[in-house]
């Protein structure tokens, strides 16, 4: 039953970066009382106090007791992420490629439509391997690219796809894009058509528009709760691929 008079955002930096600057316009819809900002230099943040209208927020009506009604937010469903089973394999450098193949499959058969790099990512730390090499990388891409020739899986090269800088592998009976949650993959994992799959589904559903709110309801679906500037990055695109910008 409290007012909520404003929010004030302390440690303000400046100047802030435009995700922060987002953030504060969404959190000011969000929380209907104005959004202020206490400067993280203590000679600013004396400045920017002196004007705040303490009188007003004291004044403040309480809402009602007993909660109030809310609007449910409408529910996008994804569907159960399903993540490869890993286990020892070979080194991509010694093992043949039939074995190297074999594995490739298993792995795009579980977590399909996947970008390449994670694909190849996840038989390397089986193999024991820390970091994807250009050496590990070129027998795996090249299994990859044998099954697609053996159609047993379908690639698609990412001179196709400029907007997702990396090739995507499925199976053939696999639909093209899958809405999933988001498993133990790093956002940047998710195929860009996948993000920008949930977003028009977020903005159909919701009716978002604002691009910082589309992001933040992306985040959200996802279980996420921290706007990098990586995955702001990323977002932007997904909704760039949405709108036909990207």
């Amino acid at each position: 039953g409290l007012a909520v008079a404003a929010v004030v955002l302390t440690r303000w930096p400046d100047p802030p970066t435009r995700v922060q600057l987002d953030e504060r316009e969404l959190l000011t819809d969000l929380a209907g009382a104005p959004v202020l900002t206490l400067p993280e230099r203590p000679d600013a943040a004396r400045e920017a106090v002196h004007d705040w209208p303490v009188e007003e927020w004291l004044s403040a009506t309480p809402g009602p007791t007993g909660g109030t009604e809310q609007t449910p937010v409408a529910a996008v469903a994804l569907e159960p992420y399903t993540a490869w089973a890993s286990r020892p394999m070979g080194d991509p450098r010694a093992t043949p490629r039939p074995q190297i193949m074999a594995a490739m499959l298993e792995i795009v058969a579980a977590e399909g439509p996947m970008t390449a790099t994670r694909a190849y990512s996840l038989y390397n730390r089986a193999a024991g391997g820390k970091k994807l090499t250009s050496v590990a990388r070129a027998p795996l891409s090249s299994a990859v690219y044998w099954l697609a020739q053996e159609r047993k899986v379908i690639l698609t090269r990412k001179d196709e796809i400029p907007w997702q800088g990396d090739d995507l592998v499925r199976l053939p009976d696999s639909p093209a894009v899958r809405v999933r949650e988001l498993g133990d993959r790093a956002l940047d994992e998710v195929p860009l058509d996948e993000v920008a799959a949930l977003v028009d589904r977020l903005r159909t559903a919701r009716g978002l528009s604002g691009e910082a709110e589309l992001k933040r309801a992306v985040l959200s679906a996802y279980g996420l709760v921290r706007l990098t500037g990586r995955a702001d990055e990323y977002l932007g695109l997904a909704i760039g691929l949405v709108d036909g910008t990207a």
